[in-house]
């Protein structure tokens, strides 16, 4: 994964499509389990694997954030990023990606702003 921005190049090449039509699913720790933020471009905020996907592409790309929330006490970041995360986390995110993902096709009818809006309210996401 931190070094996921090696391939991208060819798959947009491979598809004829461009930075605008990618979207990048990310795990982020600044969110709690459950709770997603979609932008249209952005810094890494030091996640590798956004950072290695910048060093390849030059125009912005859609990113959705999937919060798995810090980890507890006396548990490593690596651990917990990599590690399997507890029933409640699990089936918070699994909820949360099962309603949004299905969405995710209406971009290329609608646009993305519908979509950008409907994600980052805080309680509302597309059904």
């Amino acid at each position: 994964m931190n070094r996921s921005g090696v391939v991208i190049p060819e798959l947009l090449s491979r598809f004829g499509a461009s930075s605008s039509d990618l979207l990048v699913v990310f795990d982020q720790m600044d969110l709690p389990p459950g709770r997603l933020r979609l932008k249209p471009h952005g810094s890494s905020a030091g996640h590798n694997g956004l950072k290695s996907i910048d060093e390849f592409l030059t125009e912005p790309y859609h990113r959705l954030a999937v919060g798995i929330g810090r980890p507890e006490v006396g548990q490593g970041v690596v651990e917990h990023v990599l590690g399997t995360p507890s029933v409640q986390d699990f089936q918070a995110v699994k909820s949360v990606l099962d309603r949004v993902v299905p969405q995710v096709h209406q971009r290329w009818t609608e646009g993305w702003e519908p979509l950008i809006h409907a994600v980052n309210q805080r309680h509302s996401y597309p059904s």
